[in-house]
């Protein structure tokens, strides 16, 4: 007869195994800190340049420190926050230039993810989420926090990239929309809001209609925007009212 197995001793034996993954660790609550840190951006509470200090930031969100310095260096790898020796983790700086220079990017993928997304099989209902979002955005620019507005302008650009049906493009513009929240957050306290609204739905009906060229022209008119913005004298602006 076979020997039987011994449970116990596999058990013993595995745990003395050295293993080749880290233990998965719960990330809710780190999530949740780097939210709150990119909603104080969209808010003016943090502004570009400003230091974040974790003790602070722990204490206003009620939870302790290691949940908040895992979040910065979360958004640190995102490219949201920036670690100087002796300085301490700081805010993304905004530049005119860094912004021109990020839109364009965000452009080739936008471009990209209409292309792919009017391949898709289906008709117009291809784009009920996109359309969905772009409501949720009206509603938000009626309200006064402006971290719902930028989160909703946020859903509505990831929601086209999504449509596009290219996971990887989804991925690269998630990995660039917290730093596109900081600069959003400098412009809906700025602008008329209107204007950004009525081209959302301009590209959606564009897109819903098939019409590449249409949506294209759309979405230049939206993310172009920025040309005529300073926002380095948005930022020195601002620190001016605060001082």
């Amino acid at each position: 007869m076979a020997p039987r197995d011994n449970p116990a001793r596999e058990g013993s034996e595995a745990s003395r195994e050295p293993r080749r993954l880290l233990p998965v660790q719960p990330r809710t609550m780190v999530e949740q800190a780097a939210e709150a840190i990119v909603a104080g951006a969209a808010r003016g509470i943090f502004l570009p340049g400003d230091r974040l200090v974790e003790a602070e930031i722990a204490r206003d969100l009620g939870i302790s420190r290691v949940p908040v310095r895992e979040a910065l260096r979360l958004l640190e790898s995102q490219g949201i926050v920036v670690s100087t020796p002796y300085k301490g983790m700081r805010l993304m700086q905004v530049t005119n230039r860094g912004v021109g220079a990020l839109m364009r990017v965000r452009m080739a993928l936008e471009t990209l993810a209409i292309q792919e997304g009017l391949t898709q099989p289906g008709g117009p209902e291809r784009f009920q989420h996109l359309r969905r979002a772009a409501e949720g955005y009206s509603a938000a620019i009626r309200g006064t926090d402006p971290a719902q507005k930028v989160a909703a302008d946020e859903q509505f650009h990831a929601e086209l990239c999504r449509a596009s049906g290219n996971p990887s493009l989804l991925a690269l513009w998630l990995n660039l929309s917290r730093q596109l929240a900081v600069v959003w957050g400098l412009m809906v306290q700025e602008d008329d809001l209107t204007q950004p609204d009525k081209q959302h739905f301009a590209l959606v009906e564009a897109l819903e209609r098939a019409d590449e060229g249409d949506a294209r022209a759309a979405l230049f008119t939206h993310i172009n925007w920025h040309q005529n913005r300073d926002f380095e004298g948005m930022v020195a602006e601002r620190r001016r009212k605060l001082a």
